[in-house]
C-alpha cells in the first residue's frame, strides 16, 4: 500500500521525466544518454525537494541505491564524453 507522500514523489518524478523527454524531443536532441541525464537529475531534485526535515521515512532509504548507481553511470558518461572531446581536439 502506498502512502500519499510516495504517490506525490512518484508523480513528481514521472512528470519531470515526461516534461524532460518532451523538451528533448521538441528540441530534436532526444537520445538515451540525454534521457538518462534528465531522469537522474530529476530524481536528485525531487528527492532533495521532498525530503522531510524532522522525520526519517523508511521507504526513502531505498532511494540510496538508485541514486548511487545513477551517480556512477552519470560520472562514467561525463568521463567518456570528456575523453572523447579531449582526444577530438588533438
Amino acid at each position: 500500500m502506498t502512502t500519499p507522500r510516495q504517490r506525490r514523489f512518484l508523480f513528481a518524478q514521472v512528470g519531470w521525466m515526461l516534461a524532460g523527454i518532451a523538451a528533448l524531443a521538441s528540441a530534436g536532441a532526444l537520445t538515451l544518454e540525454y534521457a538518462f541525464v534528465v531522469g537522474f537529475v530529476g530524481l536528485v531534485v525531487v528527492t532533495a525537494l521532498t525530503t522531510p526535515v524532522n522525520a526519517t521515512v523508511r521507504w526513502r532509504a531505498r532511494l540510496r541505491w538508485p541514486l548511487l548507481v545513477g551517480g556512477l553511470v552519470f560520472a562514467v558518461l561525463v568521463g567518456l564524453r570528456s575523453v572523447a572531446k579531449f582526444f577530438g581536439t588533438l
